[in-house]
């Protein structure tokens, strides 16, 4: 049995000391009893005898117990503190008091130190370390001297406007801006249990010390301390609270960083950025939120139009990305491909102009493009049969392993090698982590380990030596690849987690997704050690009557690291030169002309997405905005998967095949924000400028008040331009204004006549008209087929479009009912119908015969506009009528999303099916 003094010294404490006069100390505090097991009669005995003596030698120089506060006494209420004495005990009654309070509360306690790790394996890896005789519990480890428990990610957020005031039930634009001081919290749906069990920990009375061992960064900083302030009470207050600073977890790492806690004031300026960024965030998304589906819903309906600091800009990517795609205006050019062959071996070169320098105005002008048809008919003309002069230069090259992956880098190489989105294959990775213990946390944006890991990379190869790639595993051990590398261990490269790698576990019944996702891990941790691969690089020049023809080669030398995935190139473009000998005389046999079409941008893809969210610095045209956004981006990689995930769900984007493409809503979306002039909410300039501003806090050049401040007002200013745009706006007459003789104005989302009689949006259906097709309808006109409109589902469908009594009508390939057939009939007849003979003719849906037209199902032609995604011309009917054959139409695409070119062919019974191509091989060089 023990007796102490407990100072209080918790900076969570609120109280304040009062002066007192020089050469004085008076302290405030706890005398505890401690026990090794509960106390007998005997013991209770002694402690009362003993105890006068005790309080005397607690006395301090001006005679008050020790437990007396400056100001008069602990004011700790008495249920915080059971065994606190009062100034006033002292001798025998104060030990019997102190006793008394004990029997009250139960058996004497032992002081413990919690310590909150983030995941259960962190604490668990904790407890292993400390090795002091934990007992598992079912939420948290306990030992005699510590007690090791844990978040599961973040279990407590700011809590929902209508949750802080029933006023804001409903979202009335006139309510807003939202502007809490304080913003309250709650716990999140799903972990309330381990939230509560935090709770009853924090608030034992036995706890003095709590020690954050949340992850080292930001987000661990705000997990715990959103904790900490959702269970805070007066004896929250009373505890001490220190900072376990991990980058490692190795037991070496452990021990260092338990025998160096930070002081929790150390920690202020991470806690300051963190609440800043996560009440910011609140604050401009509440509000934009609001605001924006106020504005859309202010003529009757809910429109909700979801806005943030990170999906806002990511989605402006994509309708950016979608609108030069729209804009985009096809070239034709040619390649030419020139056949050479000496003795008895040939080789292909293409045709490069060697003087070629990049336009910076044109982006599509290549060195190996001609865009004059006689140009390239000249060259054929010149180098076919001729001789060849040949000179090629030869380079050794080598390469070096990718590195580690973080879950980006994983997520856009299982998107680009298996098609698994960013969602998927993060919930393929936790699952490796959690369930299987086979992977490290995946949650990761490092792509480097610790400098101590050189001991855990060496074991984890060893156990990798009885798997599929053991061999390798083995020869990495065996040969001591294991060493010192920048690239590999790099401390100033690992913040809140290390690279993603395989653990010593080793794999048992693994679904088919998930092994993919793990070998991809093991075989690229094995690769990295291992030397990089060695090639020879050949560029072979062929100079034809004055023409170059450019070959290129790369053969491999040395596999290295490339033998872990079968030692060849890995993308198929391996290409071979046969060498030739000295004395060859070299020939141009022929020369193949190619055509092919310019090609608008590519859609993002989610390997795509990722990669330009990670690397969104390079959008912000501030160096030191860019320079801020360097190490984060847009978002996290624990939250690009989610982000990309919600503007699916909002109907902002949806996904064809391995493309995300964004809807009409979104088009209308980013127009509203550009013409409010609040076009910042799309901007990763936004990002750039909190990341600027919160490293300026950590270095304390700014303060957590100036940031909030200037958030506070950046909001109420979004709100004042959605309040008064209505009334401010200025609509520009359209460009193709007028049309007939009426004036047409543009606002952001529709064109109106003068007289505010027609109304046409500028997304139909999810689509977006271009000015030429407002036009059209304008004049009476029927447009389309269309392949791309969308129904509110996402779903694509056909339709064609129309102006009826001021009004936009869809017109369906299989409706009749609003066909006019009279003037179908009164047309130019493409041809006769293999099926009766009558003339066919074209409606705005389709190319019918008489018989169809009149109603005849059985006999009648019809024979749609619109064929995957391609509209059919007049000229195609004209040649599939008269020969039964088109000729090759190109642009079809798949019900994969895969474009192909085919041939249309008609038989006598009306149906139409394709013809295509028959394989060639792709020309060599």
């Amino acid at each position: 049995m023990y007796f102490r003094f407990v100072r209080n010294s918790s900076p969570a404490s609120s109280t304040s000391t009062k002066q007192v006069p020089d050469g004085e100390t008076r302290y405030r505090g706890v005398v505890k009893f401690y026990l090794t097991k509960p106390p007998t009669p005997f013991i209770t005995s002694a402690v009362l005898k003993a105890f006068p003596l005790f309080l005397l030698l607690c006395r301090t120089p001006s005679g008050k117990n020790a437990t007396e506060t400056a100001g008069g006494g602990d004011t700790t209420p008495e249920r915080h503190a059971p065994f606190r004495t009062s100034p006033s005990d002292t001798g025998i009654s104060a030990a019997r008091r102190v006793v008394g309070r004990a029997g009250k509360y139960g058996q004497l306690m032992n002081e413990k130190t919690l310590i909150i790790a983030e995941k259960p394996s962190v604490a668990a890896d904790l407890a292993k370390v400390l090795g002091d005789s934990f007992k598992k519990e079912k939420s948290h480890y306990e030992g005699s001297r510590y007690v090791v428990s844990y978040a599961i990610g973040h279990l407590v957020s700011i809590c929902f406007p209508e949750q802080i005031d029933s006023k804001y039930q409903k979202w009335d634009i006139n309510s807003l801006p939202i502007l809490p001081e304080d913003f309250p919290l709650k716990g999140l749906d799903g972990t309330k249990s381990q939230l509560a069990v935090l709770q009853k920990l924090i608030r034992r009375k036995d706890i003095t010390t709590i020690i954050n061992a949340c992850d080292a960064g930001r987000e661990g900083e705000l997990i715990f301390k959103y904790i900490l302030k959702y269970v805070w009470n007066n004896s929250v207050a009373q505890k001490s609270c220190k900072r376990l600073w991990l980058q490692s977890m190795t037991a070496e790492a452990i021990n260092k960083a338990m025998a160096t806690l930070r002081d929790d004031q150390e920690m202020q300026p991470l806690e300051d950025t963190a609440l800043c960024r996560s009440e910011s965030d609140w604050l401009i998304g509440i509000n934009a939120t609001r605001a924006l589906t106020g504005y859309n819903s202010r003529k009757g309906g809910f429109f909700l139009t979801p806005c943030g600091r990170v999906q806002t800009p990511t989605l402006s990517l994509l309708v950016k990305r979608e609108r030069q795609r729209l804009e985009f205006v096809s070239r034709p050019y040619s390649t030419l491909i020139g056949r050479f062959t000496f003795d008895k071996a040939s080789y292909e070169g293409k045709w490069i102009d060697p003087a070629f320098n990049r336009d910076s105005e044109d982006a599509a002008r290549r060195a190996d493009r001609i865009w004059q048809s006689e140009d390239a008919e000249a060259i054929i003309s010149r180098c076919a049969g001729q001789p060849a002069e040949v000179s090629e230069q030869s380079k050794k090259n080598s390469q070096g392993a990718p590195q580690l992956y973080d879950l980006t880098l994983l997520q856009r190489e299982a998107n680009s090698r298996f098609g698994f989105s960013a969602k998927n294959t993060l919930a393929i990775a936790q699952v490796l982590y959690e369930r299987h213990k086979l992977l490290t946390y995946p949650r990761t944006d490092s792509k480097f380990l610790p400098e101590d890991y050189q001991g855990i990379a060496r074991t984890t190869l060893q156990a990798q030596g009885n798997w599929k790639f053991g061999q390798f595993a083995r020869q990495a051990v065996e040969k001591n690849y294991v060493r010192p590398n920048g690239r590999i261990f790099n401390n100033a490269k690992v913040s809140d987690h290390h690279a993603i790698i395989p653990t010593t576990l080793l794999p048992g019944n693994l679904s088919e997704a998930e092994m993919k996702v793990y070998q991809m891990v093991v075989q690229r941790f094995i690769a990295v050690f291992f030397p990089p691969a060695e090639f020879l690089n050949t560029r072979r020049l062929s100079l034809v009557a004055g023409e170059t023809f450019l070959s290129e080669g790369k053969i491999l030398l040395e596999a290295g690291w490339r033998a872990i995935y079968g030692g060849n190139d890995g993308d198929g473009q391996d290409k071979m030169l046969p060498p030739i000998p000295a004395q060859a005389a070299v020939h141009c046999r022929e020369v193949v002309r190619e055509e092919h079409q310019t090609t608008p941008p590519p859609r993002f893809n989610e390997a795509t997405l990722l990669s330009a969210m990670e690397n969104s610095d390079r959008l912000v045209e501030d160096e030191e905005l860019a320079e801020a956004m360097k190490e984060r981006g847009l978002g996290t990689p624990a939250t690009r998967a989610a982000i990309i995930e919600k503007l699916i769900k909002e109907k902002y984007v949806v996904r064809e095949g391995k493309d995300l493409t964004p809807t009409g809503k979104a088009f209308e979306l980013l127009a509203l924000l550009e013409a409010m002039r609040i076009e910042v909410l799309a901007s990763p300039e936004m990002t750039g400028e909190w990341e600027y501003k919160l490293n300026q806090i950590l270095r304390g050049e700014f303060t957590r008040a100036q940031f909030m401040e200037e958030i506070r007002r950046m909001t109420a200013h979004i709100i004042e331009q959605v309040k008064n745009f209505e009334g401010e706006e200025v609509r520009a007459e359209a460009p193709f204004s007028p049309v007939n003789g009426v004036r047409y104005y543009t606002s952001p989302t529709a064109y109106h006549s003068e007289d505010e009689k027609i109304s046409i949006r500028k997304i139909l259906g999810g689509r977006h008209l271009q000015e030429a097709e407002v036009v059209s309808l304008l004049q009476g006109e029927t447009i389309g087929p269309f392949a791309d409109f969308r129904s509110k589902k996402g779903k694509t469908f056909t339709a064609s479009l129309r102006l009826t009594n001021n009004r936009i009508e869809f017109l369906f390939a299989d409706s009749h009912s609003d066909l006019d057939v009279q003037t179908a009939l009164a047309g130019e007849p493409l041809g006769h119908s293999p099926i009766d003979g009558t003339m066919v003719y074209a409606t705005p849906t389709a190319y019918m015969s008489e018989s169809a037209l009149t109603g005849d199902e059985k006999k009648g032609l019809r024979i749609n506009r619109m064929i995957l995604a391609r509209e059919i011309s007049p000229d195609h009917i004209r040649q599939l009528l008269a020969q039964g054959k088109t000729e090759l139409i190109s642009g079809f695409i798949s019900k994969r999303k895969k474009p192909f070119d085919a041939y249309l062919v008609l038989a006598k019974n009306g149906k139409v099916s394709f013809e295509f191509l028959p394989r060639t091989r792709s020309p060599r060089s």
